[in-house]
């Protein structure tokens, strides 16, 4: 094996490395044009190398110059002009720098004379695809753009294919150009063939029941095939939290009638605990501590348990919360549920005289304990093709409440009567109740560009009650909007109210030789309604508007907020609240507050930070609100 000195190879890769070093950009300068021509151009003419050491011969400038004319000539072509005067010159700048230099005058362009567009295929391919005809970019007159009518045609096959027209198909596509008269024919026809119905889903191995599973999908055999049902499937078995892997193969059987589209699923699962905690907090309700424990699934029947555990400073509340959820066999989408809460926390028995009255009145302070059990069933319906879906539960509830409040001895020396104050916050409640629920979802996207509602309704009626032997009946009903307005702008809507039938006590304090009057209902506190903070109306202390800071049985609240895009993942806000809970609904004193905002897009939700202020109340400061999550929740 012959044998190299290290000398003459050293020497040369020092000499290639020189040539390397040496070597230059010959700079490429257009005159005449600018934007997506500009842009095409100098794609076309590319990157021009060339050896700065030494003059370039006159063969090489011709050659250079005959090149990039060549290149501009077919840059200009797609955008309608076949014609154009190009000059193309090498220029030597001060000191000695070169460039080359491309002049250019487009002249006429090629203008669209007829166009022949067709949407071919049933009914609902023309509704479906009816937007892609309408938004066609290159009617008569227009200048020719072949970039134009490569993207339209793209975005037909896309439009089709997602909305389940698999085996779409241009039938016709053809440019026909008439150089001399500068004109040019279109004729382009979508055939969309017919459409892709969901076939049948085959889960594969699997260590679940299989009415669990077949539980998941938002559609049934037979359904119209679209991207989105599948997307939104292949997230529903990731979110479902039953699965450590998720993979989805489709196969296209075209020859039935109708077409079909079958599915493979091929699912890992096991038995997980998860445990999360998160420190936060919030401008309503001060630090916050939290613990989440969630085991799923328990066994193959697909049962789940969530177990949370939490602090918050504000009123030095401590809650529990387990939650059992089982699905029904051979019942899709349809659980058992049952839900326990249980909580404590210090309050304070605060009160105003008017409420303008910038400061409390604190009358006792007490401890609340308060346990809850709801038991019930869950059936989930999906509508609009899987785009929504509706909750629907009813259930049966028992509440267990006791406040221990220990009346202040005096207050500017007059000494408060302990029975006055057991009037106010009855001292143990206990009531049955039975009722349904209603969620409707539907949203859409993500970060800034989430659209869509959520609708929520409750109804239930106490069939026994510890306070009021004539127990109560509960309705609440909101809902919540946010609707795009281009690609900067949306608003958000949101309106809430509830109306309960207690009974309502009035309720006279000897205070400080001054009658304190109250308005007190006889529910439960733990049905009983408070407004006010970030996610309320804006501008007011969390949860201070309601009759005398206790509580009342009615609810009216409303939101308007518009929202702008000022970078990739902040926007700006303005936004009006008002509402209030209130005893008397010819006495319901709304409230209003206004403000600005801020929100940020973060990895871990939107972050919403508030500044607003109380219209109905004078010399009150600016309050601030953070929040997190989106609004539509």
């Amino acid at each position: 094996m012959p044998r190299y000195s290290p000398v003459p190879i050293a020497f040369v890769c020092c000499l290639l490395f020189a040539e390397t070093a040496l070597a230059d950009t010959l700079r490429v300068e257009i005159r005449g044009v600018d934007g997506a021509l500009e842009d095409n151009i100098a794609a076309h003419v590319g990157t021009i190398r060339f050896d700065e050491r030494r003059e370039l011969s006159r063969r090489e400038r011709e050659r250079l110059i005959d090149n990039a004319v060549e290149s501009t000539r077919e840059a200009l072509k797609p955008y309608g002009y076949y014609s154009p005067d190009i000059d193309a010159s090498i220029l030597t700048r001060r000191g000695g720098a070169r460039s080359l230099e491309i002049r250019v005058r487009p002249g006429a362009p090629v203008r669209v004379e007829d166009v022949r567009l067709e949407l071919t295929g049933d009914a609902d391919a023309k509704r479906l695809l009816g937007s892609w005809v309408g938004s066609w970019p290159l009617p008569s007159g227009t200048r020719l753009d072949q970039t134009a009518w490569e993207a339209h045609k793209a975005l037909g096959l896309r439009q089709a294919r997602a909305a389940g027209y698999l085996d779409a198909a241009y039938a016709e596509q053809e440019i026909a150009l008439d150089l001399i008269r500068k004109t040019a024919s279109l004729d382009l026809e979508l055939d969309a063939g017919s459409r892709f119905v969901m076939g049948d889903i085959d889960f594969g191995e699997h260590v679940l029941r299989d009415d669990v599973v077949e539980s998941i999908p938002r559609f049934e055999t037979g359904d119209y095939y679209s991207k989105d049902l599948m997307d939104r499937f292949r997230l529903d078995l990731r979110s479902s939290g039953y699965f450590t892997d998720v993979e989805v193969s489709e196969l296209q059987r075209p020859e039935a009638d109708p077409p079909v589209v079958d599915l493979r699923v091929a699912l890992e699962t096991a038995f997980r605990s998860r445990y999360q905690g998160a420190l936060g907090f919030g401008s309503d309700t001060g630090l916050r501590l939290q613990g989440n424990f969630r085991r799923q699934p328990m066994s193959s029947r697909g049962d789940r348990i969530d177990i949370g555990i939490g602090w918050r400073e504000l009123d030095d509340e401590f809650a529990l919360r387990t939650t059992y959820r089982l699905p029904r066999r051979n019942r899709q989408r349809q659980y058992w549920l049952a839900d326990a809460t249980v909580s404590f926390e210090n309050r304070d028995l605060e009160f105003k005289r008017r409420d303008e009255d910038k400061d409390f009145v604190q009358i006792a302070n007490g401890n609340i304990a308060e346990r809850h059990l709801r038991l019930g069933e869950l059936r989930v319906r999906n509508l609009k093709a899987g785009d929504e879906q509706i909750f629907f539960n009813l259930f049966v509830q028992f509440l267990n409440s006791r406040n221990d409040y220990a009346a202040r001895a005096a207050l500017d020396g007059v000494a408060i009567p302990p029975a006055d104050i057991d009037r106010v916050v009855q001292g143990v409640d206990n009531s049955m109740s039975v009722g349904f629920a209603i969620d409707r979802v539907d949203i859409q996207g993500k970060r800034f560009g989430v659209r869509g509602k959520r609708d929520r309704l409750w109804l239930f009626t106490s069939l026994y009650s510890l306070n009021d032997s004539s127990g109560f009946t509960q309705l609440y009903a909101s809902t919540r909007r946010a609707v795009s307005a281009g690609e900067r702008l949306r608003f958000l809507f949101r309106g809430e109210v509830a109306y309960t039938d207690s009974r309502v006590e009035r309720v006279s304090l000897p205070i400080a030789g001054e009658p304190l009057e109250l308005s007190v209902t006889r529910l439960p506190s733990f049905y009983r309604f408070r407004a006010g903070g970030g996610n309320s109306v804006r501008g007011y202390a969390f949860e201070q508007l309601s009759n005398n800071n206790v509580g009342s049985n009615h609810l009216l609240t409303a939101s308007a907020e518009l929202e702008f895009k000022v970078l990739e993942n902040w926007s700006a806000a303005l936004f009006v609240d008002t509402g209030n809970a209130f005893n008397d609904w010819s006495e319901p004193e709304l409230k209003t507050g206004v403000g600005l905002g801020v929100r940020w897009y973060s990895l871990a939700g939107p972050i919403r930070i508030d500044v607003a202020q109380a219209r109905d109340f004078a010399d009150r400061p600016w309050r601030f609100h953070l929040s997190i999550g989106t609004p539509l929740l």
